[in-house]
């Protein structure tokens, strides 16, 4: 479909066909490892730490800073799902498809994320959190996800602790229709369709700031150590802008806008300049003058801005190859489509659900776990049984619920992951 249009793009077009980008999930897949592997990191002492008396570990040199920043892997979450999630909506307004319906968005959000969570919120609070739990509110607020919200959550968040970015990103799924609204309201007076893009990357600039902004204010030392606040949508809303970005790009390209920015058309079809660019990112926050790159102490705020737009960079690189119009390269889908990676694609958000889980019932607490290379293939191999469990007898049900619940338009988006991790 090629956009020539003067006006604004008529709301009553149909919508585009669907299409299945497998590589998406190889890499959400990826990115779950990632961070599994990071908290196997530091329950083994492998990462340097010491801002708690009594609770000091050494590290192990620069392979400390190596784990460390695999930091890198979370905002790979959040960049696909405003990637995915924003997709239909660009279309919408950059091509003229059919509008996402809010009703049926909310449901597959909901059926997607929160059975298989539940369940796990279940199985920790009659668990490692049954002598933290006082009374209702305490269930309550994990099971509303609302434990990022009050010191008061972390009392029994033992087990989940990484669920505060499922919170994080909740707060996002409720968010981005609003954000695509505003976005359309923007750029539905632009000429054409090449300038209703331009109005909304620039636009998407904004939250980036914001983000910046707000990582510099929450990490100043009067903050304290790892205060609540760092947990909260503004400091990881440029990650989703990042993904929005990339979205708007891929459904200007599929249109036939033109011109497209020379940097997304040249390096969206060299995967190995862009996946090179991704990993110089992570090499130099591993050796950032800024800060001390190697610990998992709470940074201050000069080296948690230099992170965070490390991590930006790492996410746009990673990820760019793979959201193309003709959905990735062969290496792509070489390295990402594979049977091994699609499977851990298919099963990454119980990955990401029960890792964390899985440390605990292994070594009894998050700390002091011993070999690295001992325990690391323990805590995969049982994470794995334990979404694998998660994918079959939660997951892929409650997902064959969203059809009958107010499935969406046909034909809007791509029929891959989006939220923590798994399939759509």
């Amino acid at each position: 479909m090629i956009i020539k249009d003067a006006g604004a793009p008529a709301a009553t077009a149909p919508p585009v066909p669907r299409r299945h980008l497998p590589q998406l999930e190889g890499m959400r897949g990826l990115a779950a490892l990632g961070v599994l592997t990071l908290h196997v990191a530091l329950a083994t002492g492998q990462t340097r730490w010491d801002e708690y008396p009594g609770y000091e570990q050494a590290g192990s040199g620069y392979f400390s800073a190596l784990l460390q920043q695999l930091t890198v892997s979370l905002p790979i979450f959040f960049t696909l799902s405003g990637l995915l999630l924003y997709r239909p909506f660009a279309q919408s307004t950059l091509a003229g498809t059919a509008r996402p319906a809010l009703r049926p968005y909310l449901w597959r959000r909901a059926l997607r994320t929160l059975p298989a969570y539940w369940v796990l919120i279940t199985v920790t609070l009659l668990t490692v959190n049954r002598e933290s739990v006082t009374g209702l509110w305490d269930v309550v607020r994990p099971v509303l996800l609302l434990q990022i919200y009050s010191d008061e959550g972390r009392m029994t968040s033992a087990g989940a602790e990484q669920t505060w970015s499922l919170s994080t990103e909740i707060a996002f799924y409720f968010a981005l229709p609003l954000l695509a609204a505003g976005l359309h309201l923007l750029a539905r007076g632009a000429a054409d369709a090449a300038r209703r893009l331009r109005r909304i990357l620039v636009a998407l600039a904004v939250p980036v700031v914001v983000a910046v902004a707000y990582t510099a204010w929450v990490h100043q030392e009067s903050m304290g150590m790892w205060p609540i606040q760092q947990l909260w949508a503004p400091k990881w809303i440029g990650f989703i802008a990042l993904g929005m970005a990339l979205a708007a790009l891929t459904a200007a390209a599929e249109a036939g806008v033109s011109p497209l920015p020379a940097a997304y058309a040249v390096l969206s079809r060299r995967p190995v300049v862009c996946w090179g660019l991704a990993l110089a990112c992570y090499l130099l926050l591993t050796v950032s003058p800024v800060g001390d790159p190697g610990s998992s102490n709470y940074p201050g705020s000069a080296q948690a801005v230099v992170e965070l737009v490390g991590q930006l960079l790492f996410a746009l690189f990673a990820v760019l190859p793979l959201a193309t119009a003709a959905g990735g390269s062969r290496l792509t889908r070489a390295v990402l489509a594979n049977p091994v990676v699609l499977f851990l694609g298919r099963v990454s958000y119980g990955v990401y659900l029960w890792h964390i889980a899985v440390i605990y019932f292994l070594n009894g607490s998050m700390m002091g776990a011993g070999s690295f290379a001992v325990f690391w293939p323990q805590v995969l191999a049982w994470t794995l049984l334990a979404a694998t469990a998660s994918y079959y007898l939660v997951e892929r049900p409650a997902m064959a619920l969203r059809d009958r619940l107010g499935g969406p338009p046909a034909g809007t988006t791509p029929t891959v992951s989006a939220g923590p991790a798994g399939r759509r």
